[in-house]
C-alpha cells in the first residue's frame, strides 16, 4: 500500500486547478490568434501624409519654444483669428493728454486684446503725473476701455523762482505757470506738506478765508497771510486762529482792511502794529507837518 503525506496531498491538490489555468490560457490565445489572423487589415487612407504633418507641427512648437518665441506666436495667432486691438477707448482725463496714455500702454503692432496684460498697463498708465488710478477694461472683439481719474489740484506751491500745482497730500502734479491756475499760493520751504493748515487758518473768519491769495511760511514755524488788496497779516507762532478773528472784528467794525495799510503785525499776540502803504505814509508825513506849520503860526499870532 502507497502511503502519502498530508504535504504531498496538498501539492497534489494545488497543483490540479493551476494545470486547469494554463490549459485555459492557451487555447484562449490560439482563438484570439486565429481571429487576428483572418481580420483584414487595412492602413487608413493618408495616414503618411497625416504623420508627416503632425511631425513637422511637433517640430515647430518645439522650435518656437526653445526660441523663446511664445508669446509673440500667440500674439500673432490671436490677432489674426479677430482678436487684435483695433480701438482704445480713453475717458475721465482733463490735463493728462491721451498720447501720454497711449505711450503708457506700449501696445506692440497687431498687439492681441486676448493676451494684453491689463495689470502691468494699469501701473505704468498711474505712473502719470495727473492719473491717481486708471480702470482698464477689455471689450471683445477689439477694443480696450481706460478710465481715468486724476488727481484734484489743491493751491499752488512755490520756492524760490519753481511754481508747482500739488494735491491735498502735498504732491507736486505738474509745472505751473503764474496765472494759468486759479489757486490760492503757499510760499517757502515746508509750505507744501502744511498748505491745509495755512487754508484752516484762515477759515477761523469768512471774511478773510475770501479774500486769501497767498500764505507764506516763515522759517517753518508760522504764516503770513496776504489777501487780494495786497495787504499782509502777520501771525503770531501761538494761537494764530485768534489773531485771525481779532482781524476780521476789526474789519467789520472800522474796515481796517479797507484802508490804506500795508501790513498788521500780530505777532507779539497782545500788540497790533499797523504799517502804512508808502503813499499813505507820505500824506500822513505831509499831514503831520502842515499841522505842526499851523500851530507854529498860532502860536506866533498869540
Amino acid at each position: 500500500m502507497r502511503q502519502i503525506s498530508p504535504r504531498s496531498t496538498k501539492e497534489t491538490a494545488n497543483d490540479a486547478p493551476a494545470a486547469d489555468v494554463a490549459s485555459g490560457f492557451r487555447l484562449w490565445l490560439r482563438r484570439r490568434i486565429r481571429a487576428l489572423s483572418r481580420a483584414n487589415w487595412q492602413v487608413p487612407r493618408h495616414a503618411g501624409l497625416k504623420g508627416t504633418a503632425l511631425l513637422f507641427a511637433a517640430t515647430g512648437i518645439a522650435g518656437i519654444v526653445s526660441a523663446d518665441r511664445v508669446d509673440e506666436t500667440l500674439t500673432w495667432i490671436s490677432s489674426t483669428s479677430g482678436l487684435a486691438i483695433d480701438n482704445v477707448r480713453i475717458t475721465g482725463q482733463t490735463e493728462t493728454s491721451e498720447i501720454a496714455v497711449l505711450n503708457r500702454l506700449e501696445l506692440p503692432p497687431e498687439a492681441s486684446l486676448a493676451l494684453f496684460d491689463l495689470a502691468a498697463a494699469r501701473e505704468r498708465v498711474e505712473t502719470l503725473p495727473w492719473v491717481e488710478n486708471a480702470t482698464l477694461r477689455k471689450i471683445y472683439p477689439a477694443t480696450l476701455k481706460i478710465t481715468i481719474q486724476e488727481r484734484k489740484p489743491y493751491v499752488l506751491w512755490q520756492r524760490d523762482q519753481t511754481l508747482s500745482v500739488i494735491d491735498e497730500t502735498g504732491r507736486v502734479i505738474s509745472e505751473a505757470s503764474d496765472g494759468h491756475y486759479d489757486l490760492i499760493r503757499v510760499v517757502g520751504q515746508g509750505a507744501d506738506k502744511r498748505a491745509g493748515e495755512a487754508l484752516k487758518l484762515a477759515d477761523a473768519a469768512p471774511s478773510i478765508r475770501s479774500r486769501l491769495r497767498a500764505a507764506v511760511l516763515i522759517s517753518e514755524r508760522r504764516w503770513n497771510l496776504v489777501l487780494d488788496n495786497g495787504v499782509t497779516l502777520m501771525l503770531p507762532q501761538d494761537e494764530p486762529e485768534a489773531a485771525v478773528s481779532l482781524i476780521a472784528a476789526l474789519d467789520q467794525k472800522d474796515g481796517i482792511l479797507s484802508k490804506d495799510i500795508q501790513s498788521i503785525d500780530l505777532r507779539l499776540g497782545n500788540q497790533m502794529f499797523v504799517r502804512l502803504t508808502p503813499e499813505a505814509a507820505e500824506r500822513r508825513t505831509a499831514l503831520i507837518k502842515e499841522r505842526e506849520k499851523l500851530a507854529k503860526r498860532k502860536g506866533a499870532s498869540t
